[in-house]
């Protein structure tokens, strides 16, 4: 009897694994492109939200991200100038206060 409800119970965490789509699938082909659709959307939209910004002052071009505080908040990295195509850099305006 024990070793029935055992295995009633390793059925159900099996099927409850099955049931939420945690590799269980008929399709492992259809899995791994529906992966890939997923990391897609997730790349573009990464790609989509960088702001390209270049200091006048130093001549230097940073790629900003605001990954938000879930996320782990911002992220800045330099990157070249010149790779930065025109209408995606935004060149900051610092106003001497002298």
């Amino acid at each position: 009897m024990k070793r029935l409800i055992i295995f009633l119970m390793f059925v159900a965490i099996i099927g409850t694994f099955c049931t939420l789509n945690v590799g269980c699938d008929d399709n492992p082909e259809e899995a791994i492109a529906q992966q890939g659709r997923r990391n897609q959307r997730l790349v573009n939209d990464m790609v989509r939200d960088i702001v390209y910004i270049k200091d006048p002052r130093t001549g230097l071009c940073f790629a900003y991200k605001w990954g938000g505080a879930a996320n782990g908040g911002p992220a800045l990295a330099m990157v070249p100038c010149e790779s930065i195509p025109e209408e995606l850099l935004i060149t900051a305006q610092i106003e001497d206060d002298q």
